[in-house]
């Protein structure tokens, strides 16, 4: 790739005065020391266009030291119980405060917002203000805005707070309606990154590029940032190691599936071919019932292509290892299927939640939309693959919605959690809770079903928490 790589002493981007640290440290000094060095000027990357030439030609096979894990679902399953209690021995609460007022918003759950457009709208209903856990610190990111707070729940760093014109919110039924071009916000996509870094993505309307930077969460300084001056290039990009960048394509109908560069020249080293594409002619509507996902678990980044049955690992920017591969027989679907077609009878990944002992995996028979929920066609599976006995099982099969599949937490300070909201980061379990969801989980039809201790743990917290606050549930 053609680049041209700048060293500078102040960022020629201005984000803006609504982008701030607020956690920046004073250094004290001594009469007799000496002024300290000024700070590293950051990297500034402009890329032009991909250079055909790359470093590295892909690798991607089964290595027979560590062969992948087969998933079974044509087979009959057993069902287990599960039990967050058998799987971990130590809960962390930790109580967050909003630091917006409330016409400015707060923390989101079950949220339904409608957006206009010039030309049409476009509406999302179930949306929950998103957590982030990395070294002791917790990112909350939603439609309002971005905060870093530390492990005792205090804020330190006011990353994002978003403008709204002409919005339209009800603190009630948190209910939102906007004009999109009325979203006054520089950057998106924020997430934490190690070494006391956030990353982001935003736009230069003035110069007309993207961007993707990294900031200090200690002092608010620009550590590096990537422009990328040819606008039909993706900035979604995710971190491998300190050195390397993978721009997983978002594109069904691209040749590449995902693309490895050099974070410090954004020099090309690897393109990853894309051998799932489809072979139905697109024509009118069509669905996507699936979609791309990345995680790292032990410093290990993972990738699944949607309607791919196969889990990868990228162990170096050229080589892809099958890690984990699901066998649904004549349930598979495939992404020809998944753009037309009957689906009834299709399996459908909608999560993956894989930790140290265990992974947990909810797919769904149809495809899961409104008119499948109206008609009540679709129907949901949840499997446990325990790591330590190599074994896959049903946890229960009686095809609740994720967002109603309520599992006990019995342990000191545990809060029921709904299994479809869990997430698995920095080597932590964790789920949230608002005063709004902690009503919610009250009327559903499991609740009765839970031991008594834990309904009076959802009452008390309910009864006291604020509506301006975050409970997050931590489990070790």
């Amino acid at each position: 790739m053609k680049h041209k790589k700048i060293r500078t002493t102040t960022a020629i981007l201005c984000i803006g005065t609504i982008l701030c640290a607020c956690g920046g440290k004073q250094a004290t000094r001594q009469a007799d020391e000496t002024v300290e060095a000024a700070p590293k000027a950051p990297v500034i990357i402009e890329t032009n266009h991909l250079n055909p030439g790359v470093q590295y030609t892909e690798e991607r096979g089964i290595s027979p030291a560590s062969p992948p894990v087969i998933l079974d679902f044509t087979a009959k399953l057993p069902t287990q119980p599960f039990a967050l209690k058998n799987h971990f021995s130590k809960v962390t609460c930790v109580t967050l405060k909003s630091p917006l007022s409330p016409e400015q918003g707060t923390f989101l759950y079950d949220a339904s917002i409608i957006v206009s457009y010039d030309r049409g709208m476009s509406s999302a209903s179930g949306v929950n203000t998103k957590i982030q856990l990395l070294e002791n610190r917790i990112l909350t990111n939603d439609l309002f805005g971005s905060f870093c707070f530390d492990s005792n729940g205090q804020i330190t760093d006011t990353l994002l707070i978003a403008h709204i014109e002409g919005l339209k919110y009800d603190p009630a039924t948190q209910k939102l309606e906007f004009h999109a071009n009325n979203r006054k916000s520089p950057i998106g996509n924020i997430s934490l990154e190690p070494g006391n870094q956030y990353s982001y993505t935003g736009r230069d309307t003035v110069n007309n590029y993207n961007i993707m930077g990294w900031k200090s969460l200690e002092d608010g300084r620009l550590v590096e940032e990537i422009r990328f001056m040819d606008d039909k290039h993706s900035t979604l990009l995710a971190s491998l190691d300190d050195s390397t960048l993978v721009n997983v394509s978002r594109n069904f109908r691209s040749p590449d599936m995902l693309t490895t560069f050099n974070k410090n020249s954004y020099d090309t080293l690897c393109i990853f071919g894309n051998y799932n594409l489809p072979t139905v002619k697109l024509s009118g509507p069509y669905a996507f019932p699936e979609s791309n996902w990345t995680y790292k678990n032990k410093d290990k980044f993972y990738f699944r292509q949607a309607f791919n049955d196969t889990i990868f690992s990228l162990s170096s920017p050229n080589r892809l290892q099958p890690e984990y591969i699901l066998q649904f027989g004549e349930n598979k679907l495939t992404i020809d299927n998944g753009l037309y077609g009957d689906k009834s009878q299709k399996y459908a990944i909608q999560s993956w939640v894989d930790t140290d002992h265990f992974i947990l995996i909810t797919y769904s028979r149809n495809y899961d939309c409104p008119n499948t929920r109206k008609e009540k066609s679709v129907f949901y599976s949840y499997a446990l693959y325990n790591k330590d006995t190599k074994q896959l099982s049903l946890i229960q099969d009686n095809h609740s919605y994720p967002e109603e599949f309520l599992l006990p937490t019995e342990l000191p300070d545990g809060i029921p959690a709904i299994l479809g909201e869990l997430t698995w980061q920095d080597n932590k379990l964790f789920t949230s809770y608002t005063k709004r969801k902690l009503e919610a989980l009250q009327k559903m039809d499991n609740f009765s079903k839970l031991p008594a201790e834990q309904q009076e743990r959802v009452r008390q917290l309910a009864g006291t928490l604020g509506e301006d606050e975050m409970i997050v549930m931590i489990l070790e």
